[in-house]
């Protein structure tokens, strides 16, 4: 019975999903017009932003990581 329901939450989250648009636009603006203004320009910031925004992103998975490796040896003693 659990087994069930699990699945079937696993199948509504994932059907939310699918029904998500795929594009969106999320980004602030003030970046949106750095961005846009470095690019006519020619200038190197918006490496700059890619570099920081892959920073940001890394971040959480570090720290999921980090706990995931704390379960792990804890679960082993």
């Amino acid at each position: 019975m659990v087994r069930k329901l699990s699945i079937g939450i696993v199948a509504v989250l994932i059907g939310s999903l699918l029904l998500l648009p795929v594009e969106s636009m999320a980004q602030c603006a003030m970046c949106k017009l750095m961005a846009e203004s470095s690019y006519e320009s020619g200038s190197d910031i918006g490496r700059g932003l890619n570099d920081g925004i892959t920073f940001i992103m890394g971040i959480p998975y570090l720290l999921i990581l980090i706990g995931g490796v704390y379960l792990f040896r804890r679960n082993m003693k």
